[in-house]
């Protein structure tokens, strides 16, 4: 059985989406294709905008044979973190192929750029060290390090992400097949409209309730599942949870802070003097941005802080342990038995029948469920306990 890979947040699907799954099962000529999906937080920090069950539905819906959720605590770290995760939970599902996208078309260079950076020359660790003593980001000293050829394909977001793919699959010693799909349409950061939009372009259309521009970005199944959560009020206002951030960081005394994950130089007093002075989420960041941090970097951190997600929990959980089923296709039955026999994680279909609730890194992908919840428009859709009652989509 040939199972390909995909590590995703769907933030919404769209057709970009739809062509990088179409491209998977051709590329890899797999039986199946299994999604590692962020759940209710994305990996710049920020709640997801539709739920998860609805965005697995989406890509069930166009390509996708299975959805199993990628554990919070790895979907909220940096992108080392986030792939690291992701490649460990489906080597763990026996996928022998991970596709991705990426604006450089040229494997064999992105992967030589993650072995340079896995074996960190003398040469590059020396020019390293020195643009870190400029006050530079580590992300941004690393960039400036090395080769300018290999800094301008860092400079673009999914070829950044495809080299810490690989540099997982070398870090694990994975035998999975690294296939590269590359980019079409819009930059990953273009607000651009048009059938080849970006999710950061979907995303604007719906908050500036240009529906038509969401529309022409999805295909057709997929945006009457969003526009269906939408009139029933079960999709994230942005900006719902901004008090309940700035509430928990105002009672969290200075070294709860100095705990969460990613904290240090003193950061924690920089936070703890923003909340009390910013009144939103946005007026947090600014308060506290500096050239050291980046803005993606700190929205992981007040993430951290809203979620409980501490250094300590980082360290002792350093690859998945369990796959939770979001969805799968009424077809690919026989892969879901299949790695229910030989899968080396347990399988969640029935959170209430894992025998592990007390599991920590589990326990705080409820508690972002539950908190995700909190900022949907439906007074309904704000209920606690979604993961006890709601079961894996099937289509």
């Amino acid at each position: 059985m040939r199972i390909c890979g995909v590590i995703c947040e769907y933030n919404p699907f769209h057709n970009g989406h739809a062509y990088h799954l179409g491209q998977a099962k051709t590329l890899s000529q797999a039986d199946y294709i299994v999604c590692a999906m962020s759940g209710s937080f994305s990996q710049r920090g920020e709640p997801m905008l539709a739920d998860k069950w609805s965005r697995a539905q989406m890509a069930l819906q166009h390509g996708a044979d299975l959805v199993v959720e990628l554990p919070t605590l790895f979907a909220t770290r940096p992108a080392e973190d986030f792939a690291l995760g992701g490649v460990a939970l489906l080597l763990a599902l026996g996928a022998g192929a991970l596709a991705f996208g990426s604006e450089c078309s040229d494997l064999a260079a992105l992967q030589e750029t993650s072995a340079l950076l896995e074996q960190e020359t003398t040469v590059f660790q020396k020019a390293l060290r020195t643009e870190l003593a400029q006050g530079k980001t580590l992300a941004r000293a690393r960039t400036q390090a090395l080769p300018q050829s290999i800094s301008n394909m860092l400079a673009q977001p999914n070829s950044a992400l495809g080299v810490c793919y690989l540099r997982a699959l070398l870090q694990l010693g994975s035998g999975i097949t690294p296939i590269l799909i590359p980019r079409v349409g819009s930059g990953y950061h273009d607000t651009a409209p048009g059938p080849m939009a970006s999710a950061t372009a979907v995303r604007a259309a719906v908050q500036a309730n240009h529906w038509r521009d969401a529309q022409a970005a999805m295909p057709t199944t997929a945006y009457t599942i969003f526009q269906k959560a939408y009139d029933q009020g079960r999709l994230h206002d942005p900006d719902a949870l901004d008090t309940a951030l700035l509430a928990t960081l105002r009672s969290m005394p200075r070294h709860q802070i100095a705990a969460l994950n990613d904290v240090n130089e003193g950061l924690e007093n920089r936070i703890q003097q923003a909340a009390w002075a910013t009144g939103t989420r946005e007026q947090l960041l600014a308060a506290i941005k500096c050239k050291r941090y980046t803005h993606a970097r700190l929205s992981r951190i007040l993430c951290a802080a809203l979620l409980g997600i501490t250094q300590n929990l980082a360290d002792r959980y350093p690859k998945p342990t369990y796959a939770r089923v979001l969805g799968f296709r009424a077809d690919a039955r026989p892969l879901l038995a299949y790695l229910k026999r030989n899968a080396d994680l347990p399988l969640i279909t029935k959170v209430a029948s894992f025998d592990n609730l007390n599991d920590d890194c589990f326990a705080l992908d409820l508690r972002a469920t539950d908190l995700w919840a909190l900022g949907c428009a439906s007074p309904a859709a704000r209920a606690g306990r979604s993961d006890f009652l709601t079961s894996p989509v099937i289509v």
